[in-house]
């Protein structure tokens, strides 16, 4: 009988769990919305699990992955002793200012590979050393939440080096934790899993295969230096894999770099946090869902002429501004609301661009092709957007989530298989259209300038 093998991407918004072929062909495939409290997130994967079991047979191994930053400490027991606390959670502000002025931005970047902020969690380990500190002495393990869950499938604590590369404590190049850095915080190395791999009281090996976005672009075949993933979800992240890793001058860029997900290339990340929360605001704007925003946005000449700048609540990468809010640029009478619907996308669209060609500026290569992937990244018209604002062919992975199948897939490492590469076709790319909007995206850009 073939293999099978199970994937767990423990997402921001949702919790998805499926059992695949080690081609990536879905058996079964179940998900729910991922709750904030750590119990009741573990209990729900875990009945998923089971339902996935139930409908398609036993998994030969299981892999997880997914979001970064976000963490819980476990007691002697393996139970949280505090509240999950996510990314988006920002108590631990002030000690991020102060990680950043006081051990200074640029040198924690190029040791770490992290743009310190609240999310950081050296920066949540420090407020926690002030706030409670007899949590972080009772602690046994600190775990991010897709190492939460590897942990309770099989009962030791588990971790893996590109979410710990995202923690602010750890030294890239060198491959370990910085000790320096551990002890601001007064947090023992021996708290922080180092075992990536560990298995079931059945004896069915349970993997962690990595941070979600890297996750998926290995699954996408973005594994090379030059190559470049655009990954949608709540969060939008673009990577580019590289052959070096970025110097001091990328510091305070908000992009972060870390390893690959098979641990050859370095990686560099860039985020647009409220991808995802700019749809959803669209579709509240068109009075409908996701289908009825593409059909309105079908009616539309492209490009719009109408520049916006698409920051909802502040921007990250590549030039980080907290305070910024969108704003919209040349609308003229002529246009109605589809044309801003598309403005909107067209705008998310060149600030994608933006953030890839920062990364290729740092990683010394020239951007190219790149490979799409995610949830929503199955609207027609965006995708028809992003195929004509990115200056080179771009490929849309064909699998609905290439984080949970690249999870499910790189699992099989632990039985011997190799990781093949998920299908993706070419998108349908008009030169003349590309050079208008090659056009708008200098516009853009200059609008960029002038609010920056």
């Amino acid at each position: 009988m073939a293999e099978r093998l199970a994937g767990i991407d423990v997402g921001t918004t949702n919790c998805k769990v499926g059992l695949y072929t080690p081609d990536g062909t879905a058996l079964a495939e179940r998900g729910r919305p991922t709750p904030p409290d750590a119990d009741d997130l573990v209990a729900g994967v875990l009945a998923d699990l089971a339902g996935c079991v139930a409908e398609a047979g036993p998994p030969d191994a299981i892999g997880v992955t997914g979001v970064a930053e976000g963490g819980v400490p476990l007691g002697a027991d393996l139970r949280p002793l505090r509240p999950l606390l996510w990314w988006w959670d920002d108590r631990a502000a002030e000690q991020a200012r102060w990680l950043a002025g006081d051990v200074g931005r640029a040198a924690i970047f190029t040791r770490t590979g992290v743009d310190v902020a609240a999310k950081t969690p050296l920066a949540t380990w420090l407020w926690l050393r002030r706030d409670d500190p007899a949590c972080l002495d009772r602690m046994r393990a600190w775990v991010g939440v897709p190492e939460l869950v590897a942990t309770a499938l099989c009962g030791d604590p588990l971790g893996h080096r590109t979410l710990a590369g995202r923690s602010g404590a750890f030294d890239q190049r060198a491959d370990r934790w910085d000790q320096d850095l551990l002890a601001l915080a007064g947090v023992d190395q021996e708290r922080l899993p180092s075992e990536s791999t560990g298995r079931t009281t059945d004896g069915v090996p349970v993997v962690v295969a990595g941070h979600d976005h890297l996750v998926a672009a290995h699954a996408a075949g973005v594994r090379a230096p030059g190559a470049v993933a655009d990954s949608l979800g709540t969060a939008e992240a673009v990577v580019t894999v590289s052959d070096r890793a970025p110097g001091p001058d990328a510091a305070g860029t908000g992009m972060s770099w870390n390893r690959t997900a098979d641990g050859r290339h370095w990686a560099m990340v860039s985020g647009f946090p409220h991808a995802g929360r700019l749809v959803d605001w669209l579709c509240t704007l068109a009075g409908g869902d996701h289908a009825h925003v593409d059909a309105l946005a079908a009616t539309v000449d492209r490009p719009t002429g109408v520049v916006v700048l698409p920051y909802l609540a502040g921007r990250a990468a590549p030039a980080p501004d907290p305070d910024l809010r969108l704003s919209v640029h040349d609308l003229a009478s002529r246009h109605a609301l589809p044309d801003v619907l598309v403005a909107v996308l067209e705008g998310a669209c060149c600030h994608a661009r933006w953030m890839a060609e920062a990364q290729a500026g740092h990683a010394g290569t020239k951007l190219g092709r790149v490979t799409v992937l995610g949830g929503p990244s199955r609207g027609r018209v965006l995708m028809e957007v992003k195929a004509h604002v990115l200056p080179g062919p771009v490929r849309l992975v064909r699998a609905a989530d290439a984080a949970r199948t690249g999870a499910a897939l790189l699992a099989g490492h632990a039985i011997g298989l190799d990781t093949p590469t998920l299908g993706s076709d070419e998108l349908p790319r008009d030169d003349v259209l590309a050079d208008r909007y090659d056009t708008m995206y200098r516009d853009f850009l200059s609008r960029v300038q002038e609010e920056t």
